[in-house]
Parts: structure tokens; C-alpha cells; sequence
């Protein structure tokens, strides 16, 4: 780009605007270029995990209605009592999940531990470790804590719209540039 000086010979305040634009772009988008592959590449694997091997595949439970369904305190004792390493209490637990499609319960584990249940008969299906929580805890923060969800993802974010305008500001502004140059011509 060609700069564009007054007069004076000073910078006009549409040029120093956009070299601000540049460095600000390039800077912030080198430093958060570290977030932003870490977010996109655990989101890459959440999205393959099963075709890589990273989850176990959903089992299907018996054709049942939700009325059917074993109550909460069952799930907990049944996925309690699998003597899996880790998984004691329902202190243990991360998250139950209810799969109406497969009629299946999915209790996963803080340690990456994973127990599929049949929903109406409390049958265990799968008990392989399912390190998807353990992704999922990595790609929303939350396994680094509140400082880091609150703190570094919302720079993160609010840095990704920065670097939107920025990026938008850089192409449109020589494109306009050049629309008036164009037009004082003709």
C-alpha cells in the first residue's frame, strides 16, 4: 500500500489508523494463534472420537418409554458399584447423561471413566474408559478452572471479534481507497 502523506508531510489519521490495524491484527493474532489451534484441535477430535477411538461407541438398551426408566439413586448405585478405579461415590460422578434414542444412561466419571446402562433394567452395557469427558472438560476450560474459562476464553473470544474487524478494516479500507481514487478520476 502506498502511504498517503498531507500537505505537511504528516500521516494522515485514515493511514496511522490503518498501520495501527496491521500491527494490532498481527500481534494479537500470533499470540492467541496458541488458543485458538488448542480450541480447534480438541474440537477437531470431539467431533472423530468415536472413528478414533477416543470414546466408546453408544450400545443400545431395550425398547422402553421414559416412564420405564429406574430412578436416579439406581443409576448411581449400579455405576458406584463397578469397582472402577476412581469411582467410588456419586462425588466421583462428572455428569449422567439420558440417551432417549438408544434408551441408554451414560454416567462418565471426573477420571475419564465410563459406564453405559440399559435405562428400563439398569443392565450394564459398557464399562470402558471414555475419555470424551476428558475432552470436553479441556476444549470448555473447565479443567483449568473458572480463572481460565472466565479469563483466557473470554480474551480469546473477544479477541477473535477484534481480529474480525481488524481483518475487514485492512481489506476495505485500501478497496475504498482506491473506489475514490477511481472516482476523482472520472
Amino acid at each position: 500500500m502506498k502511504i498517503v502523506k498531507g500537505r505537511d508531510g504528516i500521516l494522515s489519521k485514515s493511514v496511522k489508523l490503518y498501520q495501527l490495524s496491521r500491527k494490532v491484527h498481527k500481534w494479537t493474532g500470533l499470540v492467541l494463534s496458541i488458543f485458538f489451534m488448542f480450541i480447534a484441535v480438541t474440537g477437531l477430535v470431539l467431533v472423530y472420537m468415536i472413528p478414533l477411538g477416543v470414546a466408546d461407541e453408544l450400545r443400545t438398551g431395550k425398547e422402553a418409554g421414559p416412564d420405564q426408566a429406574i430412578p436416579m439413586e439406581k443409576v448411581v448405585s449400579i455405576a458406584v458399584s463397578q469397582d472402577l478405579p476412581g469411582a467410588d461415590s456419586v462425588e466421583d460422578i462428572f455428569r449422567i447423561e439420558y440417551r432417549p434414542s438408544a434408551n441408554v444412561y451414560q454416567v462418565r466419571f471426573n477420571n475419564g471413566q465410563g459406564v453405559q446402562m440399559d435405562v428400563s433394567t439398569g443392565k450394564v452395557l459398557s464399562t470402558n474408559p471414555d475419555y470424551s469427558t476428558f475432552l470436553i472438560t479441556l476444549h470448555d476450560g473447565t479443567f483449568f478452572g473458572d480463572w481460565y474459562r472466565y479469563t483466557i476464553l473470554t480474551m480469546t473470544g473477544l479477541s477473535l471479534i477484534l481480529l474480525s474487524f481488524s481483518g475487514y478494516y485492512m481489506f476495505g479500507y485500501p478497496l475504498y481507497k482506491r473506489l475514490m481514487a477511481n472516482k476523482r478520476k472520472s
